[in-house]
């Protein structure tokens, strides 16, 4: 039986802003296996975020119960713990670095929590290989572009080897070559380290990859399913507020022109096999 690595059950969370309560999260209930890749999809304000600041201890709870890597997410005696377990990756990369070098930024992390002075240097060079930024040691990350920032910022939370790896928007201020980059190394990340994923966005493109997506509107979880499921389900995500990717819209439109594909395809490169299976 697979190991669950984030269980939550009923999560309620409201913000008060001045005067008023508003509720961002109610009943949320979810479950991430151990090495799954978990979309979290929804438009803007939808709670995402809300969500999961909540699975790295950032948020206290208010409602519900919450264990992540078996840890209680209730017992601030745990919040430090399952902050190494669960690395999260922000929007901006720049709030994510405390240093003008990025081995020293990557160190910061590591000192943090204690690890050996002597292992340092080996896990520095290894997070860097990993992101695919070797070499980039002596460089100021303020520096660099979008995605190899974002990439370096990985590479902090990648060093301290948590079992969750949280990217929360994480490619909304890259260029299509950064979101490009970094996505290919979320899936290096998920294929070959079998990291437990979870990715808060509202790029239906980039959630394709995802073994599994949980879809919420209004603070509330409206569907879970495979990305095939829930991804081309054009009627589900208008009602969500979100547009289909641009292969499931394609599907539609033909179909509304009477030309009918054997399945609706879900990235580019299945939308090119349907096409040309019509064409033979």
């Amino acid at each position: 039986m697979a190991m669950k690595m984030i269980e939550g059950k009923n999560i309620s969370h409201s913000y008060e802003f001045e005067g008023s309560v508003n509720l961002s999260l109610e009943g949320v209930s979810i479950t991430v296996q151990k090495g799954e890749l978990v979309a979290i999809l929804g438009h803007n304000g939808s709670g995402k975020s809300t969500l999961a600041k909540h699975f790295n201890a950032l948020l206290p709870l208010q409602q519900g119960t919450l264990t992540v890597a078996g840890l209680d997410a209730n017992e601030s005696a745990n919040f430090w713990e399952i902050r190494r377990k669960c690395g999260m990756v922000f929007q901006n990369p720049d709030n994510q670095f405390v240093s003008s070098v990025v081995e020293e930024d990557i160190a910061f992390g590591l000192e943090n929590y204690d690890t050996p002075q002597e292992q340092i240097p080996e896990r520095i060079d290894r997070a860097l290989q990993v992101v695919g930024m070797s070499g980039y040691e002596k460089k100021s990350p303020h520096m660099l572009s979008g995605g190899q920032k974002q990439r370096i910022a990985l590479a902090g939370v990648f060093a301290v080897n948590p079992e969750i790896i949280i990217f929360d928007e994480a490619t909304t201020m890259l260029d299509p070559e950064g979101r490009r980059e970094l996505m290919e190394t979320i899936r290096r990340l998920h294929r070959d380290h079998r990291k437990t994923i979870i990715m808060i966005t509202h790029y239906l493109e980039e959630a394709v990859i995802a073994d599994r997506v949980c879809l919420l509107n209004e603070g509330r979880v409206m569907a879970q399913g495979t990305a095939r499921e829930i991804l081309t389900d054009r009627d589900l995500l208008a009602e969500a507020g979100l547009l289909p990717p641009l292969p499931v819209q394609i599907y539609y439109d033909l179909k509304e022109e009477g030309i009918i594909l054997e399945r609706c395809p879900l990235t580019g490169e299945e939308l090119v096999e349907e096409l040309a299976g019509i064409c033979q």
